[in-house]
């Protein structure tokens, strides 16, 4: 549970305790693998699993932007799921306190067949915000997202620059206490993602929680006050963001000769 009476600092807005998350690996279920349950026979190698995340335990306060970096397969993406109420932990909990919305992937929050106008109503209705609410911002979320002449397109036509801007523009106007952003400014135009990273800095600047995920490590030093360093699914290092970037980035390069060597 977060602490009720905190008396010094901001409120914990997420908490992470002792997170684990395992995959089984293997067919779960199979006609062939009911039959040999039934039986009793059901083999050793089904029951193998995969562990995303070990022990994994931090906290973000409020008004902080609070950076995650790790290699391709660290656990960011699945610690990310379980924010966001995706997926649940094997072990442990996490506690996010407040309205949180996500921006996890590029469309993955759109109805292809919906069009702009509609997949804004959709993702409002979903984080439960009232209707008049919704309509009064729309037409500011589509002059931000420059999508005035599209609004009214299927999303299936749209680019992923276009649902890209979309979904940071539906995350900028809408009213939320947490904000994730999981490389969701890889595929924007630079003078785009520059106004959103300036969006971003404002949203701190109103006391708003951000997550923010990128393998650009300069728009993670630029954001974020702390950073959490993944490493197999393992807590690597967590604090002050230029320490901890610094350590990455000379890791990283280490790391990199290290592949090539092997190759």
């Amino acid at each position: 549970m977060l602490e009720s009476g905190r008396s010094k600092g901001p409120p914990v807005m997420i908490r992470a305790e002792h997170v684990h998350k395992s995959y089984q690996l293997g067919e779960l279920s199979s006609l062939r693998l009911t039959l040999r349950s039934l039986t009793g026979r059901v083999g050793a190698r089904h029951k193998n699993t995969f562990g995303a995340l070990d022990d994994v335990s931090f906290e973000v306060t409020a008004g902080e932007v609070f950076g995650i970096v790790g290699r391709n397969g660290s656990g960011k993406s699945t610690l990310m799921h379980m924010i966001c109420g995706i997926t649940l932990p094997t072990s442990g909990f996490i506690v996010v306190r407040g309205r949180l919305l996500p921006l996890l992937a590029i469309g993955t929050s759109f109805h292809p067949e919906l069009t702009g106008r509609e997949n804004i109503v959709l993702f409002g209705t979903v984080l439960g915000l009232k209707r008049e609410v919704i309509e009064a911002r729309t037409d500011d979320i589509a002059e931000f997202a420059e999508l005035e002449q599209h609004l009214d397109t299927p999303n299936k036509r749209y680019s992923d620059g276009m649902q890209a801007r979309l979904s940071f523009a539906i995350a900028m106007l809408f009213p939320a206490d947490i904000y994730v952003f999981d490389e969701v400014l890889a595929v924007v135009d630079g003078e785009f993602r520059d106004r959103c990273l300036t969006e971003i800095e404002r949203l701190r600047d109103r006391g708003k929680t951000v997550l923010f995920i990128s393998h650009d490590l300069g728009q993670v030093e630029r954001l974020t006050d702390r950073v959490l360093w993944l490493e197999r699914g393992r807590v690597r290092a967590v604090g002050a963001s230029a320490a901890i970037l610094a350590e990455y980035s000379k890791h990283e390069v280490h790391a990199g000769a290290a592949d090539a060597a092997a190759a």
